[in-house]
């Protein structure tokens, strides 16, 4: 008998005890008139009791996964490393440098997939994978030893220079990897001397050459913790990122990706289902100044605000970080700062919402410490698209904030 079966039992068997010992406080008569119907209605009373008693218990524990998940979620922003902590030997570059690809060639927000089901946009290589919910957001459930691939017509669709931005759920155990081929494949020559990569909850590892560095200071979470990871490959310069903290700088990496491949690796004693969500690769992406000084603008997709409105995310404070601090060592730079839209809706809606997000962006600066003059905001909704089809990619691309150099 298992442990709810015991816990019913027992607690049925004390409950029909109870009340007929309280049945010797009914007279006699009344007694007599309800035993036809006696254990029915015992029967149906602790049922009811039973019942109530048990959506409590559930109730707790859902309360208490919930809690647990909050104080994870809190528990990351205290332990990330400070951003003026030294970077000793091994330990993470407080230099953050990212700047995502303008052309979106693949993103999954897992709308529209079912819940159970395998997610539409990605290819199985291994094992098995699944659409989730974590904390009522759909999220990509990759089991132990699962490798699964984005969808693509074409086999090697990597260019020279793009970005890779997702966000993965790990704890102390955990590990996701990432190859920059088909796996199912192998490693192709174009690939060189590059390895897969090993994501831990605090670092950023390539074993293949013994590269890589971990977060300073940061402890583990037993409960897990989500982690924001950003990859950019630029002709032979590969750089990642792990919560805005750069942890891996290859300057020749004596090769190049061809395609991807994401997964969880098996080896690891304890390992759990890793979760995967806003999975982002665009084309491009360049040194924050040298794009400046090449295109006079940089194009930024990771300013992101609630549907509909012109309120900024809270994902959306380090590339404001990043854009004020540009300005702060650049006194004589100065911006126009262009909102746009896709083309879903009303034109005119879409323009003035663009508007007001120009000029949402343009107050989070001024409170950052930037002199109001240095910038100007401009709506142009959906008249400037970059990309003119109506793919969720290219409505994707046509989303950004614009900075043109004034």
């Amino acid at each position: 008998m298992n442990l709810l079966a015991t816990y019913s039992f027992t607690t049925r068997r004390g409950l029909l005890a109870g009340a007929l010992l309280l049945l010797g406080a009914v007279p006699a008569a009344q007694a007599q008139l309800r035993l036809p119907n006696l254990g029915a209605r015992l029967e149906s009373a602790v049922n009811s009791r039973l019942s109530q008693r048990t959506d409590q218990a559930i109730s707790k524990g859902l309360d208490k996964a919930e809690s647990t998940a909050t104080k994870t979620v809190k528990g990351d922003e205290k332990d990330q490393a400070s951003p003026d902590a030294p970077a000793a030997s091994g330990q993470a570059s407080t230099r953050y440098d990212f700047v995502p690809g303008a052309q979106v060639l693949f993103e999954d927000k897992l709308a529209g997939d079912e819940i159970g089901e395998f997610p539409s946009r990605w290819e199985l290589l291994e094992g098995s994978a699944e659409v989730a919910t974590a904390a009522g957001q759909p999220v990509l459930l990759l089991a132990n030893g699962a490798a699964i691939a984005p969808l693509f017509k074409q086999a090697d669709y990597l260019p020279e220079a793009f970005t890779l931005e997702m966000d993965v759920f790990l704890g102390p155990r955990d590990r996701c990897h990432l190859w920059f081929w088909d796996k199912r494949k192998g490693k192709q020559t174009a690939n060189g001397d590059l390895g897969e990569l090993e994501i831990s909850q605090n670092q950023v590892h390539m074993p293949h050459r013994n590269l890589g560095q971990t977060l300073a200071g940061a402890k583990p979470v037993e409960a897990g913790r989500w982690r924001h990871l950003e990859l950019s490959f630029n002709q032979r310069s590969l750089k990642v990122y792990l919560d805005q903290h750069r942890l891996l700088n290859l300057p020749n990496a004596a090769g190049r990706p061809t395609s991807l491949t994401l997964g969880a690796v098996r080896e690891y004693h304890g390992t759990k289902d890793v979760l995967v969500r806003h999975v982002r690769l665009a084309a491009g992406g360049k040194d924050l100044y040298a794009c400046l000084a090449a295109e006079g603008r940089l194009v930024r997709h990771d300013i992101l605000f609630d549907p509909g409105q012109a309120v900024i995310k809270p994902a959306s404070q380090p590339a404001l970080d990043q854009l004020a601090s540009l300005l702060q060592s650049q006194p004589a730079l100065r911006f126009r700062i262009e909102g746009h839209t896709d083309a879903d809706g009303e034109a005119a809606a879409n323009l003035r919402l663009s508007r007001a997000r120009a000029e949402a962006v343009r107050a989070a600066l001024v409170q950052a410490g930037i002199a109001a003059n240095r910038l100007t905001a401009t709506g142009c909704g959906e008249t400037k698209p970059l990309d003119p089809g109506l793919t969720a990619s290219a409505k994707a691309q046509n989303r950004r904030v614009e900075f043109v150099k004034l």
